[in-house]
């Protein structure tokens, strides 16, 4: 029995033994390999701690250094998130938040406002969908990511921000001071259109945690009305959660695939919808900044020829981001996924061609994207 001991400590001995000469060897793989780059970061170190009039913080070195490593990707959409960033970000997927009630979407290198939401302070104040924000309580907004301006807009409840933005309608700039407010974030409208004919409209703004549940509960709303077909607009809908992008589409498909996802070592994963759904005819209305989340469920349904796609083709993000929480208490942002439309086409950069392709005209209320959709549909029902 000792003996048989023995032989197990010498093989625990062994194999912790290998396993550190292989960090000592990778180690020292990276220190030869980058050796200029690590002696010029810690010779940067130590001039910062011997040689700066001001004081270096070593947390907030650590943050900053851990923030490059991240940005060195080169990708937009990941990004290290410091404690107050993160606890910002689940509180937008939790779709509750002190703000001003707007979204933001980087377009063009500008940070532009869409869709107010209704009856909320920006929505009081004058905001309109396509003001480009040109500084945020005095500071510039020129660079200044999409996080970042979410970040500085929203804030506790009854605090001021001041927000400047230049409106390409009038070519003037307009400044605004607006009061915060708790934003109870509804991602969804629904009501009946249509001349005669009973058409269910929904308006879905944004994924997130409640998303699934408001739109079973408009379906069944629209549904005791007697409609005879349903318009889906995507429009302005930057995305949000890949979770609930999948419930929605399993809501419209029956046992039909819905998106496949890749990960950087080749894995994929298809997800597809459960037997039994909502059988009405249907369109989907997508623009320029229907983005991610709205690409995959219209993605599924254009694909599966469950409905037809009215409006202009799509932003192009065909990215999954994963949130990995830190000990620090902030959290790693990560591109972890492409996603294919079940036809298996890549949208990323691309974007999504829609079948019917309307433009509305710039400052003029008529909305001839909606109108399109409406006769599309009738001619399906009929």
């Amino acid at each position: 029995m000792i003996l048989k001991d023995n032989k197990i400590v010498r093989g625990f001995y062994k194999f912790f033994a290998f396993l550190g000469l292989l960090v000592f060897l990778s180690l020292a793989f990276v220190f030869i390999t980058n050796s200029s780059s690590i002696s010029s970061l810690f010779a940067v170190v130590g001039l910062l701690k011997t040689q700066s009039l001001y004081e270096p913080q070593t947390g907030k070195m650590i943050q900053g250094a851990t923030s490059g490593i991240v940005s060195s990707l080169k990708d937009p959409y990941s990004k290290y998130l410091n404690k107050s960033q993160w606890e910002e970000l689940k509180l937008q997927l939790n779709a509750e938040f002190g703000g001003i009630g707007v979204y933001v979407l980087e377009l063009d290198g500008q940070l532009g406002i869409v869709s107010p939401i209704k009856g909320t302070p920006a929505y009081r104040q004058g905001l309109k969908n396509g003001d480009i924000i040109v500084r945020i309580n005095g500071e510039s907004a020129v660079n200044m990511s999409q996080d970042d301006a979410v970040n500085r807009m929203r804030g506790e409840p009854g605090t001021q921000l001041n927000l400047s933005i230049f409106r390409p309608s009038d070519g003037q700039e307009h400044d605004f001071k607006i009061v915060r407010e708790i934003i109870n974030v509804p991602s969804v409208d629904d009501k009946v259109i249509g001349d005669g004919v009973p058409i269910g409209y929904i308006k879905l703004n944004q994924f997130h945690a409640h998303s699934v549940q408001e739109i079973a509960n408009s379906l069944n709303r629209l549904n005791k009305k007697d409609i005879k077909g349903l318009i889906l607009d995507l429009r302005d809908n930057g995305g949000g959660d890949f979770d609930a992008s999948i419930a929605i589409a399993d809501i419209f498909l029956e046992d039909k695939e819905i998106v496949s996802a890749k990960d950087a070592r080749g894995k994929e994963k298809h997800h597809r919808s459960e037997p039994g759904s909502f059988k009405l005819p249907m369109v989907v209305l997508v623009n320029g900044n229907s983005a991610s989340a709205a690409e995959i469920l219209s993605g599924a349904l254009q694909d599966n020829k469950r409905a037809v796609l009215v409006g202009e083709k799509t932003y192009g993000k065909g990215l999954v981001q994963t949130v990995f929480p830190l000990r620090d208490g902030g959290a790693l942002k990560l591109t972890t996924q492409k996603y294919f439309t079940p036809k298996g086409t890549d949208i990323n950069e691309i974007g999504i061609n829609p079948d019917f392709v309307v433009k509305n005209p710039e400052g003029q209320d008529v909305d001839l994207q909606l109108q399109r959709a409406i006769e599309v549909l009738k001619e399906k029902i009929m």
